[in-house]
């Protein structure tokens, strides 16, 4: 409808107005913006908070209210993601005086979203360095436009009361800063200051008190001289250490049990990123971003070894909280931040959680009391060629809407996979993705998982009338949605891969597209363990065109954590009992009783499941080549072959395509052969992206989707992209959804659209 339908010109009369403004709406400041927007154009009436959204009732001349009308369309905060605006033209507004906030209100269905926190802005930066303000130094600093939000949400509408804020009443001077429109702190509703807000607290790993007149100076002086710390942040604790003293970073390895995966990087500023990796414009973006992800870039080589070991890209990120910026005016080196937590459990939120699980691992602990209300981990991305990998969406990114190609007809609770777990509310055209939970094989992950169901639920107002869920029978999340009262649909493993990329890659209801669902292990139709798989792919359904020739996985999870095992399986496949003999990586990481005996349980099928896994291809290829036998975390032996390909080396192997089953024998066996790493993995990566291409023409498809945790491979990713460039084909990959099992909640509120 054109402004001059709804504001209509010819009279000199007032005119009144009811606005709905949806969306993420609500603690980024939007109603001081309102105010402003309203008082500047002369109209009167008031702005609030409520569970539906933003409610404008205003009043003025029809010249007035379409310039204030556009203004509010064009001219939102930063941080303010409108959805709609709903407009009624309603009967006079009584005894109207002036425009002003008024409090919010509680009386109808939740569809306000969440907002996200967000990283320190310039101007309370500013205001950290100048002594001359009152808030100079003070750790925990934030404003409307920038802060806590998700953290510290308890409910909507986002009022103080319904945040970790409540505790902590505004003294006299930040009420009166609250209290005028003028001020960015405006109904800011996290606002604090070194007189009314939360402090900070020192004391040993064990919980006893360590008195100190300035406790970041001497947190400062204990990572100096090596020691290991625990730093409250805005989603959890970090644990933090000198990262340029390869003694310290060993030391936390083996304190934490960590022997391998790498640890993120917190640097001062964008020289110190630069200093140890390398990047580009769009990479440097992604630092600099408000969000503060953690960056996968190339390596300088200029860290310690103990940092990320022989991986050759080094995640880093900068500050993002007032916190951590006084941190660096102390320490000139860079800091290992990692999450604390134990391997891939959620992030531990509590000092008291931290000195039961990691008193042991850390010599002290900075407290903040502050509380975390919802925890939230370091979203973490990368670059691919063009493309932006999302690994891990969490602190910054989500709990973000994502918009839906249709509307949903009911209310739904996406439950996720059992890896990398997050959880999805669909409601309306939108979907709401919580950030990362973690793997779900522990108790404390399986209680993080229920709490963030119970928070997602009572912040929305919504009791899910479907649950979505994986059909992994041994899936914690599986087994949690059987136990609910409400109707439960499956979704399989890798449809929802793919409906998950097709909602991030903006593709509507109707299509129908060839999609690359490489992973390591998804539940597949026929009961075996799916992930080398090619879907013909819709909404309502899939065909599975092509798949990876199934291996046996000899020991089941052992083979997982085993390359070694995947690749003498394949041997078996290929040479019989003559693999015993083959002089290979592979096999010299065996003994012969060893090999013997796991010939035996592939013989007779004994604990061996079947697997199509491009995952489980890359653990063969990393052992056939000698870089990787055993793992000790997910995704090792992929990560470590990176460093080995060269772009430049237009090599590649051979495969077959029969009956639909992808055969990469001819891989294999000059994998076997071959004893340079660079032309090993350069082939096999090669021979993956050429796989790809010519299934596409096979099928007469020129475009396609990529999706699942194998995709995670920058190396694949860009080898790919070269290749359909070359033949004039289109890949398309999510950019602000993981690929990996984070973006099954997604793809599972999506197949919610056809039931």
């Amino acid at each position: 409808m054109q402004l001059n339908q709804i504001f209509p010109t010819g009279t000199d009369s007032n005119r009144n107005y009811r606005i709905l403004v949806k969306g993420t709406v609500q603690g980024v400041g939007f109603r001081p913006f309102v105010y402003r927007i309203a008082c500047s154009n002369h109209l009167l009436g008031s702005v609030t908070n409520t569970p539906a959204g933003v409610v404008v009732e205003v009043s003025g001349k029809s010249a007035d209210l379409k310039h204030f009308y556009r203004q509010l369309k064009e001219q939102a905060p930063p941080l303010a993601q409108i959805d709609s605006i709903a407009i009624e033209e309603i009967p006079a507004i009584e005894h109207l005086q002036d425009f002003r906030i008024v409090t919010s209100t509680t009386d109808c269905a939740t569809e306000t979203l969440v907002p996200v926190d967000i990283s320190v802005c310039d101007d309370c930066r500013r205001e950290l360095i100048d002594p001359d303000d009152r808030r100079y130094q003070y750790p925990l600093n934030n404003c409307t436009n920038c802060g806590p939000r998700y953290t510290i949400i308890r409910d909507l509408p986002y009022d103080r009361p319904a945040t970790a804020l409540a505790p902590f009443p505004l003294c006299d001077t930040c009420q009166t800063e609250y209290a005028d429109p003028a001020n960015r702190r405006f109904h800011a509703e996290a606002t604090a200051c070194p007189v009314c807000g939360p402090q900070l607290f020192l004391m040993t790993g064990d919980g006893q008190p360590l008195v100190t007149e300035d406790p970041l100076k001497e947190i400062a002086k204990r990572i100096s001289r090596g020691e290991i710390i625990a730093i409250k942040g805005v989603g959890g604790f970090h644990i933090v250490c000198d990262a340029g003293n390869g003694a310290v970073v060993s030391l936390l390895r083996q304190r934490k049990q960590r022997p391998h995966k790498p640890f993120a990087v917190m640097v001062r500023d964008v020289a110190m990123a630069e200093e140890y990796g390398l990047f580009d414009e769009n990479s440097l973006g992604l630092l600099t971003s408000p969000q503060r992800p953690v960056v996968l870039v190339p390596d300088r080589e200029r860290l310690p070894f103990a940092v990320h070991g022989d991986l050759d890209r080094v995640g880093l990120f900068l500050p993002y909280t007032p916190l951590h910026l006084l941190l660096f005016h102390s320490l000139d080196c860079p800091l290992i931040a990692t999450s604390a937590n134990i391997a891939d459990e959620p992030i531990i939120t509590s000092a008291e959680l931290l000195r039961q699980r990691l008193g042991l691992v850390v010599d002290a602990v900075l407290d903040v009391d502050r509380q975390i209300i919802n925890g939230c981990d370091d979203s973490v991305v990368a670059r691919a060629g063009s493309h932006t990998l999302m690994l891990r969406r969490a602190r910054g990114y989500a709990p973000a809407a994502i918009k839906l190609p249709a509307v949903l007809q009911q209310r739904v609770l996406a439950v996720g996979a059992g890896l990398k777990n997050t959880i999805a509310l669909g409601f309306g055209n939108q979907a709401i993705v919580s950030p990362h939970i973690g793997d779900l094989d522990e108790v404390a992950a399986e209680e993080y998982f229920q709490r963030t169901v119970t928070t997602f639920k009572r912040l929305y107002d919504i009791e899910p009338e479907l649950i979505l869920c994986d059909k992994h029978p041994d899936y914690f999340s599986s087994r949690w949605a059987a136990q609910q009262s409400a109707p439960v649909q499956q979704v399989q493993h890798h449809h929802a891969h793919a409906l998950s990329a097709m909602v991030a890659c903006g593709m509507g209801m109707d299509t129908a597209m060839l999609a690359f669902c490489w992973d390591g292990t998804g539940y597949g139709d026929d009961g075996t363990l799916w992930g080398g798989e090619v879907l013909l792919a819709g909404y309502r359904d899939y065909q599975r065109r092509y798949y990876v020739r199934p291996l046996l996985l000899l020991g089941a999870e052992q083979a997982i954590r085993e390359p070694r095992r995947v690749a003498l399986s394949l041997l078996f496949d290929y040479y019989g009992e003559e693999a015993l003999h083959l002089d290979n990586p592979c096999t010299r990481a065996f003994t012969g009783g060893e090999m013997e005996i796991l010939l035996r349980m592939y013989q007779q099928r004994l604990n061996t499941p079947l697997s199509s896994s491009v995952g489980r291809l890359f653990d063969a290829a990393a052992s056939l080549l000698g870089i990787c036998d055993k793992m000790t975390f997910e995704g090792q032996s992929g990560m470590l072959m990176e460093r080995y390909y060269d772009s430049s080396l237009d090599l590649c192997y051979g495969f077959t395509l029969e009956g639909g089953i992808i055969d990469l024998k001819p891989t294999v066996t000059a994998l076997l052969h071959e004893r340079d790493r660079v032309r090993g993995v350069t082939g096999f990566i090669n021979t993956l992206a050429l796989l790809a291409v010519s299934i596409m023409e096979r099928e007469g498809q020129d475009e396609a989707l990529l999706t699942g945790g194998v995709f995670q491979n920058a190396r694949l990713v860009e080898a790919m992209l070269k290749q359909a460039q070359r033949r004039g084909l289109q890949l398309h990959i999510p950019q602000n959804v993981p690929v990996n099992d984070g973006g099954i909640a997604l793809g599972q509120v999506a197949a919610a659209l056809v039931l």
